[in-house]
């Protein structure tokens, strides 16, 4: 239903039903059958107060609307089914397998709904050469459709549900401007800024204290992962290796013998680490034009949220990357000492010591430079090297440790703010004279040459590691694998108006 009013008034509404055989089981029954309305209306202001507003301002309207959005999941995913394998006997011929997964299928569905509503502000002025448009929006998606972990005692591995009630809102902000404009120059200048904040309201009641979305926050090498929990964010980042610290705040230290070096230890206890979505997104384009020959140039930016780069962890831990030299002689910082351990080492100066902050976790013993064994607990490494007992880390020790498989903790090699400001396009384009074009039978005639992803004008990643190498396109997804490589484009284009 589409109504105006003068052309000043509009309203629309619509409905929708859809009927989805995604989420019909096996039997027959089902919440297939959704119906999801909107409604949408604004009010061009500067129309009915034509006559009282003053000249500058070119147009101004106000616009709401408020939506409801139905959903359904992947086919097939709701009823449980047999898959099926074969397997090669040695002396030929095959035996067919059929086989179950371990996901509870959810006996009673809902199509997942998504209720959102935003008004906004368009407003141009001095005949539209300067140009604010303004929208502030939240929406609530409720029953999201995934999987939960249980327990492995019971058969299956994850259970299928309606998750909760998921919350976004934020604001989006563009600003177009024309600064200098006559009959041969134009220079536009366009900026956009976007915040967005989410927020988990709800969960499910039989998930635990929060949802895994992507990684593992206490298992495996990574120990990391990004989770639902309520009252976070979706996507907030959660880990159980974090530093271990004593009743005063300090990080406990442990020692390895056979490598004479101190290390954190891990808390192994899961906290918080941060959130990984952005704290806004930008961007800004700039274009002039002389006559027939343009040029337009445009950056984008991400300010803010936390990447967790496995391939800096690793490479960090095996020395391949720039932030393991780190302490390797002391222009990188490296501490300047002659060990006293007996043996090969003995005399031997070296320049790459690192003496780390924090004091020996309870029940921490070394064996010392005399060959003895101490108990160095409570003592900061600085004060055992003091009593003579121990020696500055080697700085290969430090990198193997601090970023290692079974003893790494999270630290800034590898879990790091996520900021960048991209170079993201330039275009040089001439419109070719209708005199030539009419030569080959065209009405206009453009030449364009054009560079995109040009390069990284700030990258807050160490190792110049490509900040958007993300793993995957899932809005949790929080990790970089690999080192991707930069890509440019470059094109030339020629278009012809016949």
């Amino acid at each position: 239903l589409n109504l105006g009013w003068k052309n000043q008034v509009y309203l629309d509404v619509t409905g929708r039903n859809d009927w989805s055989s995604a989420l019909v089981y096996a039997n027959g029954t089902g919440n297939h059958s959704y119906f999801y309305p909107s409604v949408s209306g604004s009010w061009i202001i500067s129309e009915t107060f034509r006559e009282q507003l003053p000249e500058w301002i070119s147009f101004a309207k106000v616009r709401g609307s408020w939506a409801q959005v139905g959903n359904d999941t992947d086919p097939y995913y709701v009823n449980q089914a047999y898959g099926f394998g074969t397997i090669e006997l040695p002396n030929g011929g095959n035996i067919y397998t059929n086989t179950l997964n371990t996901i509870m299928k959810a006996s009673n569905l809902k199509p997942e709904r998504k209720n959102a509503w935003e008004i906004g502000l368009d407003f141009r002025t001095f005949k539209n050469r300067l140009n604010l448009d303004v929208t502030y929006y939240k929406e609530n998606t409720k029953d999201q459709i995934m999987e939960i972990a249980t327990p492995w005692v019971s058969g299956i591995s994850t259970q299928l549900i309606n998750a909760g009630n998921i919350q976004n809102q934020g604001i989006e902000l563009a600003l177009n401007t024309i600064p200098f404009q006559n009959e041969d120059w134009e220079w536009g200048l366009d900026f956009t800024w976007t915040k967005n904040t989410s927020k988990i309201v709800e969960l499910h009641p039989d998930a635990a204290e929060y949802i895994s979305l992507a990684g593992q926050v206490n298992a495996y090498d990574y120990r990391i992962g990004s989770v639902a929990k309520v009252g976070g964010s979706y996507g907030m980042l959660m880990t159980d290796i974090l530093p271990a610290r004593d009743d005063q705040g300090r990080v406990l230290l442990n020692y390895s013998d056979t490598r004479r070096a101190v290390y954190e230890r891990r808390s192994g206890v899961v906290q918080e680490l941060g959130d990984m979505q952005p704290d806004f997104l930008g961007s800004m384009s700039t274009s002039l034009r002389w006559k027939n020959l343009s040029l337009h140039v445009g950056l984008d930016m991400r300010i803010g949220g936390l990447v967790a780069m496995y391939s800096n962890r690793y490479g960090s831990n095996a020395g391949w990357t720039k932030t393991s030299l780190k302490y390797r002689d002391a222009a990188s910082g490296g501490l300047t000492w002659t060990s006293q351990y007996a043996g090969g080492s003995n005399g031997i100066t070296y320049e790459d010591g690192v003496i780390l902050e924090g004091v020996f976790a309870p029940g921490t013993s070394a064996t010392g430079i005399d060959g003895k064994s101490h108990d160095i607990s409570g003592m900061t490494h600085q004060q055992a090297i003091d009593a003579g007992i121990i020696e500055p880390t080697h700085a290969s020790a430090y990198h193997v440790f601090r970023n290692s498989w079974g003893e790494g903790v999270v630290n800034d090699d590898w879990v790091h703010e996520l900021s960048y400001i991209a170079l993201r396009d330039i275009t040089l384009s001439y419109r070719m004279p209708k005199s030539i074009a009419s030569k080959i039978g065209a009405k206009g005639l453009n030449l364009s040459l054009a560079a995109r992803n040009v390069g990284y004008i700030y990258n807050s990643l160490p190792n110049n590691v490509h900040p958007e190498s993300v793993r995957g396109n899932r809005s949790a997804e929080f990790r970089i694998r690999g080192y991707e490589p930069y890509i440019r484009n470059y094109t030339f284009t020629i278009n012809a108006e016949f």
